[in-house]
């Protein structure tokens, strides 16, 4: 599932543009658990998200979290509200090469009216258990502007 299909299903939301960030990253949802406000996230590394070095560059690696951090922030909004990325940091571990898959798990760690914050890791598909990155994010949350 992309984030267009999780607006759709989850809200009943179509987005007016689509989400042509995502699908050129190419990250998919895998698994939703609203009650622990969860996401687990996959994304296959190609050779165009690589930097000259030959390993992935850390602006996909930071996407990809921002996106898994903002979804799980998304499963404790109402119809109401939308949220927005305030702050995220990254840590990288381990290089990662083109035809790794990952694994990113957010999960959001504290809520309140107008700011939640949300912990995600990012591991290897095939050798799951170390991380590869870690990333804890601020995401502001407010109203929806029906007037926009």
């Amino acid at each position: 599932m992309n984030f267009v299909d999780l607006l759709e299903e989850q809200y009943g939301v179509k987005p007016r543009i689509a989400d042509h960030y995502g699908d050129w990253l190419g990250y998919e949802i895998s698994k939703l658990d609203r009650k622990q406000s969860k996401v687990t996230t996959i994304l296959t590394v190609r050779e165009d998200h690589l930097s000259p070095s030959a390993a992935v560059h850390g602006g996909v690696i930071s996407g990809f979290l921002d996106f898994t951090c903002g979804c799980s922030v998304f499963l404790t909004l109402d119809r109401t509200e939308l949220c927005s990325t305030v702050e995220l940091n990254v840590k990288y571990f381990k290089p990662l090469k083109s035809g790794d898959t990952i694994i990113a798990e957010a999960q959001v760690v504290n809520r309140g009216k107008k700011l939640c914050s949300v912990l995600a890791k990012v591991f290897l598909k095939d050798r799951e258990g170390s991380a590869v990155a870690l990333a804890t994010g601020t995401f502001n949350v407010y109203p929806i502007d029906r007037k926009r």
